[in-house]
């Protein structure tokens, strides 16, 4: 507390801090792949800290590794990747709800238009000495 009063004259309490943000991730590999997983397999979102799942078969789940849950979770933050609806699904025995993934069409046309890009050809060779 501060000391702080509102216009009614309650104390107000300190405002919560968040830590800093997590750094961007920046490997296009990382983003491709789980884009690809994404419109191919899918992503679920499950409780309320969300922790990413892949969609290994119909309505049965897998844990995603940490770094495909940090690029999920950006995609989401800049609307790259949507919220769907709340199904049913498995996850070793055990029965939940989680939120699909989506992949927009606008998501969907520029992965596309990345898979076909084709790499920057080396402009230097190396001299065999």
């Amino acid at each position: 507390m501060t000391g702080a009063v509102d216009l009614f004259g309650n104390p107000v309490d300190e405002p919560v801090t968040t830590g800093p943000a997590a750094p961007p991730i920046n490997d296009m590999t990382l983003i491709e792949k789980v884009l690809q997983v994404a419109e191919n397999t899918g992503y679920v979102l499950v409780g309320p800290s969300e922790r990413v799942y892949h969609l290994v078969a119909r309505k049965t789940i897998e844990a995603a590794p940490r770094p495909e849950e940090e690029a999920v979770h950006q995609l989401l933050t800049a609307k790259w990747l949507t919220k769907g609806g709340v199904h049913v699904y498995t996850h070793h025995g055990f029965e939940g709800p989680g939120n699909s993934v989506l992949v927009p069409k606008t998501t969907k046309v520029k992965a596309r238009q990345w898979r076909s890009l084709a790499p920057i050809p080396c402009s230097r060779k190396r001299k065999a000495s």
